[in-house]
């Protein structure tokens, strides 16, 4: 029996060892796949720290490309053009040309000397009766009435026509003062509004500029959370 025992004695501890042995194997499989994984997961950590700074360095590069950008507008341009906006009233660019004031009457073209006028013209009648023999007559007189009558509607017309076509004249001179100053304010709201449009453009471009940015920051801190989530996505994919 002893050899027996013996035998089995000697199977049993060859069965252990080689467990033993399996488990080692095992630990150390294990060990190394867990140094791998680690190492990978140390290489990604690195590769993301990497990413941070090349995103510090980009949005270095971002700033210094809009500070030293060839931009015309500025925040003072787009200051200024609201400023213009707010102080632009249509209305001060209308003429107000108020009233036409013209004083004169037919009176004052009245030939100065209306009254000499009709005395000589009373007298010529007479002399010219008084030489036909009618003396001084009711024919005479009649006479008389009518002409001086007829010298008096004429100078009369006279006076009122040269009335009329002075202030014709004067309302001409009037409407034509208007429509220089209204020209002339014309030119200026064109000037205005020009100038309206220039200090816009210079606007836009400022705000064109921010916007431009802001996007571009935008995107590359978009651009770095992408870049963390799928290294930590990778990280955790490797435990």
């Amino acid at each position: 029996m002893a050899p027996v025992i013996a035998a089995a004695l000697i199977g049993g501890a060859a069965t252990i060892g080689s467990g033993l042995l399996s488990s080692y194997s095992q630990n150390k499989a294990a060990e190394a796949e867990r140094d791998a994984r680690e190492k990978a997961a140390n290489k990604l950590r690195e590769q993301g720290q990497i990413t941070d700074a090349e995103y510090r360095s980009l949005i270095g590069q971002i700033n210094a490309y809009y500070n030293n950008r060839g931009s015309l507008g500025t925040a003072s341009d787009a200051n200024a053009y609201k400023a213009a906006i707010a102080g632009y009233n249509p209305e001060d660019y209308a003429y107000n040309f108020g009233d036409f004031n013209y004083d004169k009457t037919k009176e004052d073209f009245l030939n100065p000397y209306y009254g000499r006028i009709i005395g000589d013209t009373a007298n010529t009648i007479q002399h010219t009766a008084a030489g036909a023999g009618l003396g001084r007559g009711t024919g005479a007189a009649l006479n008389i009435a009518k002409g001086t009558a007829e010298k008096s509607d004429e100078l009369y017309r006279t006076a009122m026509n040269e009335y009329n076509a002075d202030r014709n004249f004067a309302y001409q001179q009037y409407n034509d003062a208007i429509q220089n100053n209204q020209n002339k304010l014309n030119a200026i709201r064109t000037a205005t509004e020009y100038k309206l449009g220039l200090q816009g453009n210079l606007a836009q471009d400022y705000y064109n500029t921010q916007d431009s940015r802001m996007s571009d920051l935008m995107q590359a801190q978009q651009d770095r959370l992408n870049a963390q989530q799928n290294y930590s996505a990778a990280i955790a994919g490797l435990y």
